[in-house]
């Protein structure tokens, strides 16, 4: 992050310490009263910050730099900094956020008094797609009942000694949005204001009201911060499904070990099955590989049907698996393997699976002593049955396990929701129990996702009954996804197609991916309100 502390001096503050130039078109006449900076009186006590993703310290600002988050180094064995604490300074530290990830550039800014427009708000930061945190201490003059108040395009949210007292955090027009709460006077207390950008304008200010008194900008003589980063995360926005919105149907997800850039990995039917990737499961980009780029294994007999690929890691190995067709044109399950994301990717010499009636949608899952392959007989082609089959493979996962044979978890029962065909199964262990979620019916208006669950692996495994994601006036068809776990919460990543008004699909803009969180109760997983969202969502891993 590139850190800048601009020369705007308070004569009366000890050591004329500098404060911040505002990045951008900073209202600095109207945050002008910078008549005493002296440390302000500490708070008497600080709430929880986990539900903002702010730091929430409480620490007086005259206090040393340990107890408030500013970096610290080491010098001797005391393990003493030194170098003097960073002293505080009137205003509040502002941190920029591209992608809403990157922290690129940092300055103590004299307050909250922006209209950027169209224009980028900082160096190094572009006009959309970005969020920023400006953190310090606010103390009022006199007590009683002030009000906060912020004018933001797009979503603003206050915190106040630990506790989110004003949340506007959803992208709309300039909105005016106010909180009233009792402050002591002259008692310094923790405030972090966080703002983000999607796109189109972008403003934000933070004004207060006096007990009996009008809106105004806050004087920088009110807010008093120390000139260093937060060290947290930049704020996230909600977001909107979808997340690919273009044809991406059967989407394969797989979430990397922490610390490996990217964080996820995703292929989806068709083509080459080129690998696409993302940091958050929200914003995802092609990264250039594809897992077969002749558009076809060498064993299959043309590149038409390539389906349903999956991404899974065995120990340190890549695995992938996927559905083409071999000399005889019949659908058969192959299987690849690399070191890195980035290949190269091997192809077994042959198909993994073959069946008269062809196989389908294989998913990868380890029990915690051997690894499993699990896939769906395409019986449906022919108007048979359609098994779900669980099978153990070799610890590589290339190969069966000698002496295994398949075993049954489900078969579709043609008198309910599910019709001809149970497919696309991907398996999780929760709370002692196995689920198997997947998908049923026609892969048109008429698909749904289903979960049974089950004791053991194999099964027996007892059905949910009804869907547990349907169709809505936004979204049908919703199914064949990927479970992942980001942070506390699970997600269903999947495709749908897009409502054509009618209840049927829209075939010209395909299937598209989407994100929602899974919820657990009793003893079952639930989606939303059992269709899929259309409205805000927290970012995946937020509460």
């Amino acid at each position: 992050m590139v850190l800048r502390i601009a020369a705007a001096a308070c004569p009366r503050h000890r050591g004329n310490v500098a404060v911040g130039r505002a990045a951008g078109i900073l209202a600095a006449a109207a945050l002008a009263g910078c008549h005493d900076a002296a440390t302000p009186a500490a708070t008497s006590g600080v709430g929880s910050d986990e539900a903002s993703g702010t730091d929430g310290s409480g620490a007086d600002p005259s206090t040393d730099a340990a107890s408030s988050g500013a970096p610290t180094g080491s010098s001797g064995d005391d393990g003493s900094t030194g170098a003097p604490p960073p002293e505080p300074v009137p205003g509040l530290f502002a941190e920029y956020f591209v992608d809403f990830h990157d922290a690129v550039f940092g300055e103590v800014q004299p307050g909250v008094a922006f209209d950027w427009q169209d224009g980028a708000p900082a160096p190094g930061v572009p006009a959309d797609r970005f969020s920023v945190r400006w953190h310090g201490w606010l103390t009022a003059p006199s007590s009683g009942r002030w009000t906060l108040a912020t004018d933001a395009d797009d979503g603003v949210r206050i915190v106040v000694d630990g506790t989110v007292v004003l949340s506007d955090w959803v992208p709309h027009p300039v909105t005016h949005t106010e909180v009233a709460l009792a402050l002591q006077a002259d008692v310094a207390v923790p405030i972090t204001v966080e703002y983000f950008e999607l796109g189109q304008s972008a403003t934000v200010t933070l004004s207060w009201r006096a007990p009996g008194g009008e809106l105004e900008p806050i004087p920088t003589s009110a807010l008093t911060t120390l000139p260093s980063p937060s060290g947290l995360p930049g704020p996230k926005p909600p977001y909107l499904n979808p997340v690919v919105g273009f044809d991406c149907p059967d989407p394969g997800v797989l979430a990397l070990p922490p610390g490996d850039a990217p964080q996820y990995a995703m292929v989806c039917t068709g083509g080459s099955f080129p690998i696409r990737s993302s940091r958050d499961l929200v914003a995802w980009s092609d990264t250039g590989v594809a897992l077969l780029p002749a558009g076809q294994p060498a064993w299959a007999a043309n590149g038409w049907r390539n389906w349903a690929p999956e991404l899974h890691r065995q120990g340190d190995r890549l695995l992938a698996y996927f559905t083409s067709v071999d000399a005889s044109d019949t659908l058969c399950i192959g299987a690849l393997w690399a070191d890195a994301l980035q290949g190269p990717w091997q192809e077994s010499p042959a198909p993994l699976l073959q069946d008269p009636l062809g196989v389908i949608d294989a998913t990868w899952v380890h029990d915690g002593a051997q690894p499993w392959l699990v896939y769906k007989i395409d019986g449906n082609a022919v108007g048979a049955p359609t098994p779900i089959l669980a099978r153990a493979l070799t610890d590589d996962g290339l190969a069966f396990a000698p002496g295994s044979s398949p075993t049954q978890l489900l078969v579709n029962d043609p008198g309910s929701w599910e019709g001809g065909v149970v497919e696309a199964p991907w398996l999780v262990q929760r709370d002692g129990q196995w689920f198997l979620f997947y998908s049923g019916n026609v892969y048109d208006h008429r698909y749904r996702t289903g979960v049974a669950r089950a004791a053991s692996l194999l099964g027996p495994y007892e059905k949910h009954g009804a869907p547990i994601l349907g169709n809505n006036e936004r979204w049908v068809g919703p199914g064949h996804g990927s479970v992942v776990t980001v942070g506390s919460f699970d997600y269903f990543v999947y495709h749908a197609w897009s409502n054509a008004g009618d209840g049927s699909h829209d075939a010209a803009a395909g299937r598209q991916v989407l994100v929602d969180r899974i919820a657990w109760q009793d003893g079952w997983p639930v989606i939303g309100d059992g269709t899929p969202s259309r409205s805000w969502q927290p970012w995946p891993g937020e509460p």
